[in-house]
Order: structure tokens, then sequence, then C-alpha cells
């Protein structure tokens, strides 16, 4: 199987991150079918991708025809098996729970075409118990995508232990095709790569706050203006080797232990931290925009709008 033999992609799940990938494969001319259980979700996924599309025109990465083109690229359906006869490759997004995950991969294995590789967008499961009951161990991937998955660039991929060395690869080129960038992950750990660090950033934070060392809005400001500036630049290796490793002092590599019920507790307690709930579609708006212009500066050459 090729790139080439990819046509149709099929999403699982119209929510949040299922919504945003569905507008990734569409805008870069893959016909994209969104599965869920029921119209009044559907009828939202089509409002928040008209939505984001609008965004994506009014902060200059596309023009408004080639939103409609993405847009006319999309269909939704509640029959997974229309979806399953259809697609060359799938995506799962639904809810995080394994038994769902497992029942939802048996179904689409039994549905699907033999050619169609299926993929999890799962952050906290592993493949390998997610797709334990399908019989294509070798067309089983892990495609991990960050939110807002129609803007941030990097995914995760990961084989299922049954799957080939072409599965993976045709997976990062499908990806590739639609300008994200693979992140190759050479085994299966809950949390893969991505989540471990900033959930251990988090950690840190957390602990910080709870002994008083800063505010709240102060540990954040600390670190979106310092380390959080160089980012879309430099990683930690770099870091390494810009500013030596052997400058780092003892106890940054000696952290905290910090996960205790006790911490969790009073951190539910000073919740909301800056966001008023009232205003939370405004501040995902607010920030989605800003990392589009981001997008359009580093990641999208010329030709690519």
């Amino acid at each position: 199987m090729q790139l080439s033999d990819i046509k149709t992609i099929g999403v699982v799940g119209g929510g949040t991150m299922g919504f945003g990938i569905a507008i990734n494969f569409a805008l870069w001319g893959y016909p994209t079918i969104i599965s869920d259980l029921n119209d009044d979700v559907l009828a939202g996924t089509r409002a928040n991708i008209t939505h984001a599309l609008q965004l994506f025109v009014e902060g200059g990465l596309i023009g408004q025809p080639r939103a409609e083109e993405t847009l006319a690229r999309i269909t939704t359906t509640t029959d997974l098996a229309q979806l399953a006869a259809q697609s060359d490759f799938i995506t799962e997004v639904i809810v995080e729970r394994l038994p769902d995950k497992q029942d939802l991969f048996k179904q689409l294995d039994e549905l699907c075409p033999p050619h169609t590789i299926i993929a999890t967008n799962t952050s906290r499961l592993v493949v390998s118990d997610i797709g334990v009951h399908a019989r294509r161990q070798d067309k089983l991937v892990l495609t991990h995508y960050f939110a807002p998955p129609h803007i941030v660039p990097g995914v995760e991929v990961a084989k299922g232990p049954g799957a080939t060395d072409e599965t993976f690869e045709l997976t990062c080129e499908l990806l590739s095709s639609a300008r994200k960038i693979p992140i190759r992950v050479r085994g299966e750990k809950s949390g893969y790569l991505v989540n471990r660090i900033q959930h251990a950033m988090a950690r840190e934070a957390s602990q910080l706050w709870a002994e008083g060392m800063a505010s709240a809005e102060d540990i954040e400001l600390g670190i979106v203006s310092t380390f959080g500036f160089r980012m879309p630049h430099e990683g930690p290796f770099l870091h390494y080797d810009l500013a030596g490793i052997w400058k780092w002092p003892e106890d940054a590599r000696n952290p905290h232990a910090i996960e205790n019920e006790k911490l969790r507790e009073q951190m539910l307690k000073a919740q909301p931290w800056f966001l008023d709930p009232a205003n939370f579609d405004e501040a995902v708006e607010k920030r989605d925009r800003e990392y589009i212009r981001r997008l359009k500066e580093l990641y999208w050459k010329d030709t690519d709008y």
C-alpha cells in the first residue's frame, strides 16, 4: 500500500479533537468522513468546523474559496459501517475508556476493507491493549494529536506490537502530506513522549505553587516568558548544547516527589486559575488566533497558502 492508495479518511468521534483532525486532512485534499452517535453531536461538529475555518481565513492562513473547498470535502454520518467501508485510513478519537476503544477497534476491524489502517488518538492508553481483539495487528497504530489538532503541527506516531514498518512509515508519510510533523515513538508507554514531559513540568509547577514559592500568575509568567519563549526553536537537548548540561544544579536533577492527593485537592479548590468559565469560548478563540499566527510564521511555507 502506498500513499496514493489512501483516498478517503475516516474520523470516529466528532468532538474537540475529531473535528480538528478532519479539518486537517480535508484542508490538504482528502475527502473525510466523520462519524458519531447522533445527529445533534454532528451538528455541533459541523458548526465547529465552519468556525475554525473562518479563523483560518481571518488569520490569513487560507482564502475563503479554500475554506469552502475544505468544508465540501467533509461529510458526516451516524453509520459507522458506512464510514468503515469507504475509508482507507481511520483515526478514532472517542472517550478514553479502554473497553469502549477495544469494542470500536473490533468493530472497525470487522467492517473495514483489509487494507485499511486503523489509528487511535489516545494519550493515556496503549495500542496493544486497545487493539487486542482486532485481527489486523499489522495495521494498528497510534497517531496522537495535540489540541487544537488542526493547528498544532506535531503528531506522535507509534506502532502497535504487530504493526509493520510499512504501516508505520506510510502513516508518517500521510501525516506529512497533510503538513503535520510526525514524531516517531519507538515503544509503548502511557503518556508516550510529549505528555510525559509536559506533565512533569506541570507537576513541578503545582508543587511550587502549593509550597507558596510564587503565585499561579507568576509561575505561568515565568514559564511563558522564559523557556516557553525559546521553545519554538529550542528543546531540552539543544538547550543542553547551548547552555552546557554541566551547569545544571544538583537540585534540578532531583525533582520533588509531587504526586499526592493532598496537592490535588488544594489545586481543585483553587480553580479556576485565570479563566472565567463564562468566557471559555472567547479564551479558546483568542488562543487559536495566536496559534494560527505562529503556524503561518513558523511552519507553513509561502506555497502552502
